[in-house]
């Protein structure tokens, strides 16, 4: 085997690993990488159409009908998450306070559709929250902002919903035509579907992390150590806390959850960040709250591994694939 399919290898059977190498990447090289950034919509197209060539319609279907569990999630993300990550931030920093309040107002990412099978959740349940909130969000947005800081951050519903779209709807109905239209085929290539998948979702995550580190300079000082180390225990508190909010779902689909409460829409909440509090310095600290949240990864994979596969042997290989 070459140096070539080994390395292709490892990252398709290890997805855990390409992620974090793409963000590595990314933050390394921003200049070879930023270019990626202006593909960004292309690749989050094929991201979805090759995730939904893998996911059930009545699957969806299901857990479109549960109301309660759609409520209960998009009220904790939209409302709660914000609110609880701003409020014990704010006596030490207020500029980490916002890019704490804007990283929980935001949305489930877009790319969650993806990273929920990596986790042992559910493709179909991570595309379903992520719709509706994203659908939610123009609306919670400004009057958690508002609430919040006095000042309330406007969104373009029309241009959020045409993305939304064109990245995830438009994609879905035409990977289901495909599927209907040659179904053994598809079947036939799923372990390549997913490969596709990965390679695009990895250079999608490196191009973003490129376009925001580059010209972007970020100093990591005293406080902002205190401050990365207590987000990322708060907020795994609050992933964690979000598994027991839907006790009728079975452990696939409350990880699933757990997930989207973790892997939010940074796209979005830099877009703000830079938009609308550029001079307050918030841009470096959502910066170093992508690193938070990526950090974060491995320990909700020992954390899902465990609670779905209770007498499995946690491994390296396990918690990297």
């Amino acid at each position: 085997m070459s140096i070539f399919q080994s390395a292709k290898k490892i990252l398709t059977e290890n997805q855990i690993i390409a992620i974090l190498l793409a963000f590595i990447l990314g933050l390394a090289l921003p200049q070879v990488f930023k270019p990626l950034n202006d593909y960004s919509t292309q690749l989050l197209i094929l991201v979805f159409f090759f995730s939904s060539l893998r996911l059930s319609f009545n699957e969806i279907y299901g857990y479109v009908k549960d109301w309660r569990m759609i409520a209960l999630t998009s009220v904790y993300m939209l409302v709660v998450l914000p609110f609880a990550f701003y409020l014990p931030a704010l006596p030490f920093s207020n500029e980490w306070a916002v890019a704490l309040l804007i990283l929980g107002a935001v949305p489930t990412g877009m790319t969650i559709a993806l990273m929920a099978e990596f986790f042992g959740g559910k493709n179909s349940l991570a595309l379903v929250i992520t719709t509706v909130t994203s659908l939610f969000a123009p609306f919670t947005i400004p009057l958690v902002t508002k609430i919040a800081i006095g000042h309330a951050v406007p969104i373009d519903g029309l241009r959020m919903f045409w993305s939304l779209f064109l990245t995830i709807v438009a994609p879905f109905i035409l990977a289901m035509l495909v599927k209907r239209a040659v179904p053994k085929r598809v079947e036939a290539h799923d372990a390549s579907f997913r490969n596709f998948s990965v390679l695009a979702f990895a250079l999608l995550i490196a191009g973003i992390v490129a376009n925001t580190q580059s010209g972007t300079a970020i100093i990591i000082e005293r406080l902002d150590i205190f401050m990365m180390i207590g987000a990322m225990i708060w907020i795994a508190i609050f992933i964690w806390a979000s598994y027991y909010i839907v006790r009728w779902r079975n452990r696939w689909e409350r990880i699933t959850i757990a997930l989207c409460m973790l892997y939010l829409n940074n796209t979005l909440a830099l877009y703000i960040g830079d938009k609308f509090f550029r001079e307050l310095g918030v841009v470096p600290k959502q910066i170093l709250l992508l690193i938070v949240v990526n950090a974060l990864l491995p320990f909700i994979k020992v954390t899902a591994d465990t609670i779905l596969h209770p007498k499995k042997k946690i491994t390296l290989k396990s918690l990297l694939t």
